[in-house]
C-alpha cells in the first residue's frame, strides 16, 4: 500500500482490478450558478469540514488563542469522563485545516469521545431520498433529544414539500441529508453543528445550525446564548452589516436569535457566525459566514459563550485509530457459491449503536455480512470497525456525506469517496475495494472516480425497504421472503427493527440451507472491472 492514501494495495481474488493513477483533490461543493433560484425551504448539506467556494466572508483585527479551564461539577461525572478537560495544548494536526478566509468551523474527532455513536434516518424510494444522521454522545441525553427535534422538524418540512409527488422543476428525485460534527467537546461544554442539504428540482439549497451543551446544568443552548443577550446581539449583528455590506440585505441581519443560528469558532479562536442560504442574502452570494477575531468578539461573549470557545480549542490527545496490528485484511473467497446456497447480507449507512448488537447475532451463527459505512460515523467509532473486520465481516465505502454523487462534480465525488478512504485505512490498516453509492445512484462520472480510486461499484439485486417497518418481524419476513441463492440484499444497520430482526432472519434462513457469505465471496472467481458494477 503507498505510503499516503489506498492506492497501490492488492485486491482480493476475484476482483482482479487494474491500478489507475488517484486523482486525490478536495474541492468545493457544486453551487447553482447566479441567478439560478432555490428551494422554498432551504436546508443544507455540504460536506462538513469541506471547503467551500463562492464564500462571502469577512474577517478583522488579529486573531489571539488563550484557553482557559475550569472544574466540572461531580453531577456531570458521566459524561465528564469521556470528555477532556478544558485546557490541553491544542495540536496543529488535530484542528481543522484552515482556510484563506477563516471561516472554517474548527471539528472535533468524534473518536476523541468514547462512546459516541451516529443516529441515522434513512428512506429510498422513486419519489424521495433521505438520509440524517446525528450524534448520541454518552451522559448528553437532552443533547441528544435537541438533535433528535432538529433533525425531525427537517424531516418533516421535506415531506410536507414532497407530499404531491409531482414531477420536479429540472428533474430528478428530491432529496434531503442531514450530516453531522462537533465542534467542541470538553468537560464542560460540547458543542455540535448541522449542516442539512435539500433539493427539490433544479438547485439545493443549504442551512446550518450549531447547539451547545453545558455539561454541568444539562442544558442545551442554541448559538445565540453564546452572545451577551440583546446588546451582544445587537453588536455582532452590527459587525455582519458592516463587513458584508453590499453582499448582504442589510435589513436582514437582524439582533435576533433567528438570524444567528450557527455560531462556532475556528481553529483560532475567531468566532465564526454563518447563515442558511437565502436568510441575509441572495443564492448567488454562496455561503455566507464572517469570522470575528477574539479581541473584536470578546465583549460580544457570554460567560457560557466564553466556555463554549475555550471548549471548542480544548483538544484530547489524538485517539490512537490503529492501535497495535491491522484488522484482518478480506480473505479469498472461502465458500464455492457456485456449489453453496449463498446470500450476502449487506448494511449501508453505519456504523451505529445498533451495529454491535448485530454483530453479536452473526458471532451466534458464524455468519459474514459486508457493512458499507459512511465516513463520518465511521469516524466516531474505529473500534467497531476492526472488531467487524477481524470477526470476517467485509467493510465497504460508502462516502463520507451519503450525497446522490450523480449531482456532484467529479473532484467533490472523488473527495467524498476519498475522505472516507482515508478514514478506513486509518481504522483498519488497509483501504476497503467495494464501494456502494448512496442510494445506488451512479453514472460514468462515478464509474470515473471509483476507476482512479482502485474501487468496484456494489449495488443488490434484492432491496428489503426494511427502513418502511417498524417490527422486527415484519422486517424478518421481508428479507425471508425474499432471498434467493446469490442474492446481494440491502439493508440498514441505523435501523433498529433491522437489527432487531437479525436472530430471526440468521436462524430461518440457516434452517433453509443458506450459507451467509461477504460480497467478495459471493464474487467468487469472477473479474470485474475497476469501476465496474457489481450486484449479484
Amino acid at each position: 500500500m503507498s505510503e499516503d492514501g489506498c492506492h497501490g494495495q492488492s485486491h482480493p481474488k476475484g476482483q482482479r482490478l487494474a491500478k489507475s493513477p488517484p486523482a486525490r483533490v478536495k474541492t468545493p461543493a457544486a453551487r447553482p450558478s447566479d441567478g439560478e433560484s432555490w428551494p422554498r425551504r432551504a436546508y443544507a448539506g455540504q460536506p462538513v469540514g469541506s471547503s467551500q467556494d463562492r464564500t462571502s466572508v469577512a474577517r478583522w483585527g488579529n486573531s489571539s488563542m488563550n484557553p482557559w479551564t475550569r472544574g466540572v461539577a461531580a453531577a456531570t461525572a458521566a459524561l465528564a469522563a469521556v470528555l477532556p478537560p478544558a485546557g490541553c495544548a491544542v495540536h496543529a494536526e488535530h484542528r481543522s485545516r484552515p482556510t484563506a478566509d477563516g471561516t472554517t468551523v474548527h471539528t472535533v474527532d468524534p473518536a476523541a469521545v468514547p462512546g459516541t455513536t451516529a443516529v441515522t434516518r434513512v428512506e429510498q424510494d422513486a419519489t424521495r431520498r433521505l438520509y440524517a444522521a446525528y450524534p448520541r454522545i454518552p451522559g448528553a441525553d437532552p443533547l441528544t433529544r435537541r438533535l433528535a427535534a432538529a433533525v425531525g422538524e427537517a424531516i418533516r418540512h421535506f415531506a410536507a414539500d414532497t407530499a404531491d409527488s409531482a414531477p420536479l422543476p429540472g428533474g430528478g428525485t428530491p432529496e434531503l441529508n442531514v450530516q453531522w460534527s462537533l465542534t467542541a467537546a470538553s468537560d464542560q461544554v460540547v458543542g455540535v453543528r448541522l449542516v442539512t442539504w435539500q433539493f427539490l428540482g433544479s438547485s439545493g439549497g443549504e442551512s446550518r445550525q450549531t447547539f451547545w451543551y453545558d455539561v454541568a446544568t444539562r442544558a442545551v443552548h442554541a448559538s445565540a446564548d453564546l452572545v451577551n443577550g440583546r446588546d451582544g446581539l445587537g453588536a455582532l449583528a452590527e459587525h455582519v452589516r458592516d463587513r458584508l455590506g453590499s453582499r448582504a440585505n442589510p435589513a436582514q441581519v437582524r439582533a435576533d436569535a433567528q438570524t444567528f443560528p450557527s455560531l462556532a469558532f475556528n481553529e483560532a479562536g475567531d468566532l465564526v457566525a454563518e447563515f442558511s442560504d437565502y436568510t441575509v442574502a441572495p443564492g448567488s452570494a454562496g455561503r455566507v459566514a464572517v469570522a470575528v477575531d477574539r479581541a473584536a468578539h470578546d465583549p460580544m461573549l457570554s460567560a457560557f459563550g466564553r466556555r463554549a470557545r475555550d471548549a471548542a480549542l480544548t483538544v484530547r490527545p489524538h485517539p490512537a485509530l490503529m492501535s497495535g496490528d491491522p484488522a484482518s485484511r478480506p480473505s479469498p473467497p472461502r465458500v464455492d457459491c457456485a456449489r453453496a446456497k449463498c446470500v450476502a447480507l449487506t448494511f449501508d449507512d453505519g456504523p451505529s449503536a445498533y451495529t454491535r448488537e448485530m454483530l453479536r447475532a452473526f458471532a451466534v451463527h458464524r455468519a459474514r455480512a459486508t457493512f458499507f459505512v459512511v465516513g463520518d460515523n465511521a469516524a466516531a467509532d474505529p473500534g467497531l470497525l476492526r472488531q467487524a473486520a477481524t470477526a470476517g465481516h467485509e467493510i465497504g465505502n460508502h462516502t463520507q456525506s451519503h450525497r446522490d454523487l450523480t449531482r456532484l462534480p467529479t473532484m467533490q465525488i472523488n473527495s467524498d469517496v476519498q475522505r472516507t478512504q482515508d478514514v478506513l485505512r486509518g481504522a483498519l490498516g488497509w483501504c476497503p475495494t467495494l464501494l456502494r453509492p448512496p442510494y445506488g445512484a451512479t453514472n460514468s462520472t462515478v464509474a470515473g472516480v471509483a476507476k482512479s480510486l482502485d474501487l468496484v461499484q456494489v449495488l443488490w439485486n434484492v432491496d428489503s425497504q426494511d427502513w418502511r417497518e417498524r417490527e422486527a418481524k415484519a422486517v424478518a419476513d421481508r428479507v425471508v421472503r425474499q432471498a434467493r441463492p446469490g442474492a446481494v440484499i440491502l439493508l440498514h444497520d441505523g435501523h433498529k427493527p433491522t437489527a432487531d430482526a437479525m436472530p430471526d432472519v440468521l436462524k430461518r434462513l440457516a434452517g433453509q440451507g443458506y450459507t451467509f457469505v461477504t460480497v467478495t465471496e459471493l464474487m467468487g472467481g469472477r473479474t470485474v472491472p475497476l469501476g465496474g458494477q457489481y450486484s449479484g
